[in-house]
């Protein structure tokens, strides 16, 4: 998604934060809506309901989407173009994994587990400032160099460790 909006940005000449101010509002207005719709776990419904739900989210979000890039002067065939994959792949995501975890609840749970792992030990470094050849200049990771270890980070430091992540 974030790829998508960049692409957007640059293609059309508009600032990358202007894009997603008016994307969170119109999403946040968007998720109170949807959240109507979306039953308990108790209550989840079959395949096909999970298929027409998902479909109908999607198309929601979708409309959400060009209405805001639209205002921002965007063609709508050419978002269109990038959306209809998109959305066809998530959707398949989606109800793949409402179907496993109606079936197997635990191990879409540890699964769940794993990618927010995974996500945090790729992401939370780069997020601080640690980047593939050290610390960011100006960023949080080389302003807690400075201040903690100064020029000499110890092995096996935390500090160490993140950066070494980073790198890899």
């Amino acid at each position: 998604m974030h790829q998508f909006t960049e692409k957007v940005a640059e293609q059309c000449g508009i600032p990358f934060c202007t894009i997603l101010k008016h994307l969170g509002n119109a999403l946040s207005a968007l998720f109170e809506k949807l959240k109507k719709q979306f039953p308990p776990p108790s209550e989840a419904p079959g395949h096909e309901k999970r298929m027409d739900k998902m479909t109908t989210i999607l198309d929601s979000v979708e409309e959400c989407f060009l209405q805001v890039f639209s205002k921002l002067g965007v063609s709508k065939e050419f978002l269109q173009s990038l959306t209809g994959p998109l959305k066809t792949g998530v959707r398949y995501v989606a109800v793949t994994i409402g179907d496993i975890n109606k079936q197997h609840p635990y191990l879409v749970a540890a699964l769940v587990c794993i990618v927010i792992g995974v996500l945090l030990s790729q992401c939370l470094p780069a997020i601080l400032g640690f980047g593939p050849l050290g610390p960011v200049k100006g960023g949080i990771a080389a302003w807690l160099q400075g201040w903690v270890f100064g020029g000499a980070v110890p092995a096996g430091s935390w500090f160490a460790i993140l950066q070494h992540i980073a790198m890899v």
